[in-house]
C-alpha cells in the first residue's frame, strides 16, 4: 500500500491515522478507571506486606504510588485537556518501580525463587505502552526498558553467583519480555495498517483532505460531544466563486490546481483540532471544535482574504463565499449543514466574497 503520507507530500498535508483511532475517544475514561485501581493496588501491596516486613523499594513506592495515582485520576479527571501528561506521568512511575524493584533484587537480594512478584507486572507496561502512545514510542519505551534490565543482570551475575533457579527464571523473563514486545509491535501494525486503508476511504484524492464521508461520521461525534459537555462546534461551509468559468476557460487542469493550493491555504489556518473536508467540486467545509461563533467568523474572515490573495496563474483572481453556523444541542449532522449551507449561499446573493453568518 502506498504511503499516505508520502502521495500528499507534493501538497504540504500530512494526514493522521488518530482521528480515525478506535480507542482515542476512550483513554481518558480508562485511564480514569485504572488509575484509581492502581492506587488501591499499591495500597493493598503496602498493607498486606508490613507484617513480613517491606524491602526498601516498596517502602520508598508504594505509598507515594497510592496516593499519586489518586492525584493524576483527579487532575485528569478536572483538566482533561490541559493535564494530557497525566498518562505519561503514571506509566513512568510504574517504570521506574518496576525497575527499581527488579534492579535491588538482581544486585542487592536475590529472591530464593528466582525472580520477585513485581516481574509479572512487567507485560503490562507493554500493553498500556501500546495502549496509550503510538506504536513506535511503545516500541523503543519496551526495547528501553529490556535494555536497562540487561545489563543490571549481568551486575547481578559478577556480584551474587546466580543459582540454576535464577538463571532459569532469567532466561524466561527476557525471551517471554522479547516475545511479547515482538508480538505486539506486530499486532499494532496491523492495526495501523488497516487504520491506513480505512483513511484512504475517507481522504479525498486530488486536495488529500477529508471528504463527506469523513464529515459524517465526525460530525456525528462532535455533535455528541456538544450535547453531552456543552462544549461550543462552529461549522463554516465556503465555495469558490466562478470555478466553472475558470475550468472552461483554463481547463480542467488549472482547476486541479486551484483546489489543490485553496487546501493548503486552508490546512494553513486551521488548529490541529479543526478539520478540513471537501464536500465535492469546488464546496468545502470546515469543522471547528471547541469554537463559538464569533471566533468562526473571524476565522473565515481571514480565510477569505487569504483566498482573495492566492496567486494561481493563469488565474486573474480566486475568491470564495463563506456561510458559518454554530452548532445547537438541537441539531442534526443534516440541520447543521443546511444552517451553514443557507448562509453560504445567502453570502453568495449578496455579492459573493464575502462571510454570513447562521441565525444562532
Amino acid at each position: 500500500m502506498a504511503s499516505l503520507k508520502g502521495r500528499y507530500t507534493g501538497l504540504n498535508l500530512s494526514p493522521t491515522l488518530e482521528l480515525l483511532d478506535p480507542l482515542n475517544p476512550v483513554r481518558r475514561q480508562m485511564a480514569l478507571w485504572l488509575l484509581p485501581l492502581g492506587s488501591l493496588l499499591a495500597g493493598a501491596a503496602y498493607w498486606a506486606s508490613r507484617p513480613g516486613g517491606l524491602d526498601p523499594v516498596d517502602r520508598i513506592f508504594l505509598p507515594p504510588m497510592a496516593l499519586g495515582f489518586l492525584a493524576f485520576a483527579a487532575l485528569l479527571w478536572r483538566f482533561p485537556t490541559s493535564a494530557r501528561w497525566v498518562i505519561p506521568g503514571a506509566h513512568a512511575l510504574i517504570a521506574l518501580y518496576l525497575l527499581s524493584t527488579l534492579t535491588y533484587q538482581l544486585l542487592f537480594k536475590p529472591n530464593p525463587l528466582g525472580l520477585s512478584p513485581a516481574a509479572y507486572w512487567v507485560p503490562f507496561f507493554y500493553f498500556s505502552s501500546y495502549l496509550f502512545f503510538p506504536a513506535k514510542r511503545a516500541a523503543r519505551l519496551a526495547l528501553l526498558y529490556l535494555l536497562t534490565l540487561f545489563p543490571v543482570a549481568l551486575l547481578g551475575l559478577m556480584r551474587n553467583p546466580f543459582q540454576p533457579v535464577h538463571w532459569n527464571a532469567l532466561t524466561q523473563f527476557f525471551g517471554a519480555n522479547l516475545a511479547y514486545v515482538g508480538l505486539l509491535y506486530l499486532l499494532v501494525r496491523l492495526k495501523e495498517g488497516y487504520m491506513e486503508a480505512q483513511l484512504d476511504a475517507y481522504t479525498d484524492f486530488l486536495t488529500g483532505l477529508r471528504n463527506r464521508r469523513y464529515l459524517e461520521l465526525i460530525l456525528e461525534r462532535e455533535l455528541f460531544r456538544l450535547q453531552r459537555y456543552g462544549r461550543p462546534l462552529s461549522l463554516v461551509l465556503l465555495d469558490l466563486d466562478g470555478f466553472k468559468a475558470v475550468n472552461d476557460l483554463h481547463g480542467h487542469e488549472v482547476g486541479d490546481r486551484v483546489l489543490q493550493a485553496l487546501a493548503q491555504r486552508i490546512e494553513a489556518h486551521l488548529r490541529r483540532s479543526d478539520r478540513a473536508v471537501r464536500l465535492g467540486g469546488e464546496e468545502f467545509a470546515l469543522l471547528l471544535p471547541e469554537t463559538p461563533l464569533p471566533q468562526a467568523l473571524r476565522l473565515a474572515e481571514r480565510l477569505r482574504r487569504a483566498v482573495e490573495a492566492m496567486a494561481v496563474p493563469p488565474v486573474a483572481r480566486i475568491t470564495a463565499s463563506f456561510g458559518v453556523a454554530e452548532a445547537r444541542p438541537t441539531d442534526t449532522p443534516l440541520t447543521l449543514l443546511r444552517r451553514a449551507d443557507e448562509a453560504m449561499y445567502r453570502a453568495k446573493r449578496k455579492g459573493k466574497n464575502r462571510v454570513e453568518a447562521a441565525p444562532k
